[in-house]
């Protein structure tokens, strides 16, 4: 997750640059480029790491039609 962190870093400072400083066109056009790229690949990261808890809870906790976790005398 530290590339998740280093692309949220980013993302931040280019926003901070977008509204602090007075930028030619160009210059801001690229930085707002970048930071919709760098949302993309975060947003990317976010679904993997949502999926792979998904699958860990699927795992910890089964489902209804699944074999029960609960002890004999609570099934």
């Amino acid at each position: 997750m530290a590339e998740f962190s280093k692309q949220l870093e980013r993302l931040e400072a280019i926003v901070r640059t977008l509204e602090a400083e007075d930028l030619d066109l160009d210059e801001a056009l690229k930085l707002f480029e970048e930071g919709v790229e760098r949302l993309r690949v975060a947003r990317e990261q976010l679904a993997q790491a949502e999926l792979k808890v998904k699958k860990v809870l699927e795992i910890v906790t089964p489902t209804s039609s699944g074999p029960s976790s609960a002890p004999p005398g609570d099934r």
